[in-house]
């Protein structure tokens, strides 16, 4: 059965989406460049260009409205994964592109102002439980999405049977929230592109090919400011 908030949600009119849509973007750059606490409803309101009442239609409370910004961003995540160019994740050159695809992403966006998941997750993960819960669902949702994928691979003799979906799956999402939070932090792209790199060989390490194991270099070499005061 659906949340009570999607279930509003799906009686929307066009018009209806498009104002609640407004506000639950507004309210998630607000949240993601200025915090949560400063990401007060008259705030959003403003921000969004609505009235009042128009945002109490919407949203009961602040908690409801912050649960509507995580459930956008994560369809953010399961859409780019349904894209057409990695063809379902079958194989491991749809990795390959995966990776590709992430940063040709993360160069688009850049490091500030764009909505996030781990970025989300950093500012929300602490609140209420209700909104935790979220966020977890969320995460379970994109981890059953790769898990799925590495099924088929595993069903089609791509990896070798004792590979473990799930856990393979959950790698690959930490891996690339870890360095996607790094990449945000240096503003650079390399800790995202070596992380994603190396979630995808891990991967390969579970190849039911003895060549598909081999691990793959990163595209390009990238220029790691910031490594050395990191480890100092």
């Amino acid at each position: 059965m659906a949340h009570p908030d999607v279930q509003g949600e799906q009686r929307l009119t066009a018009k209806g989406r498009a104002t609640r849509d407004r506000i639950v973007a507004a309210a998630a750059r607000l949240i993601v460049t200025e915090g949560l606490s400063a990401s007060n409803l008259e705030r959003v309101r403003r921000a969004a260009s609505v009235s009042g009442s128009q945002l109490a239609h919407y949203f009961g409370d602040k908690s409801a409205l912050i649960r509507a910004v995580i459930r956008r961003q994560i369809g953010v995540v399961l859409d780019f994964h349904r894209q057409p160019q990695l063809r379902g994740l079958h194989s491991f050159d749809d990795f390959e592109r995966w990776i590709d695809l992430n940063m040709r992403y993360l160069r688009r966006i850049g490091y500030s102002g764009t909505p996030t998941y781990h970025a989300l997750a950093a500012q929300l993960s602490k609140s209420d439980d209700a909104t935790r819960e979220t966020l977890a669902a969320g995460y379970r949702d994109w981890i059953a999405l790769l898990q799925r994928a590495i099924q088929r691979m595993r069903d089609d003799g791509t990896v070798v049977t004792d590979a473990d979906p799930r856990r393979l799956a959950t790698i690959i999402v930490s891996a690339h929230q870890g360095g996607g939070t790094l990449a945000f932090t240096y503003r650079a792209e390399w800790p995202h592109a070596d992380a994603a790199r190396f979630a995808v060989n891990y991967l390969r390490m579970f190849a039911a090919d003895p060549a598909e194991r081999i691990p793959r270099p990163p595209r390009r070499v990238r220029t790691r400011t910031g490594q050395r005061s990191a480890a100092s």
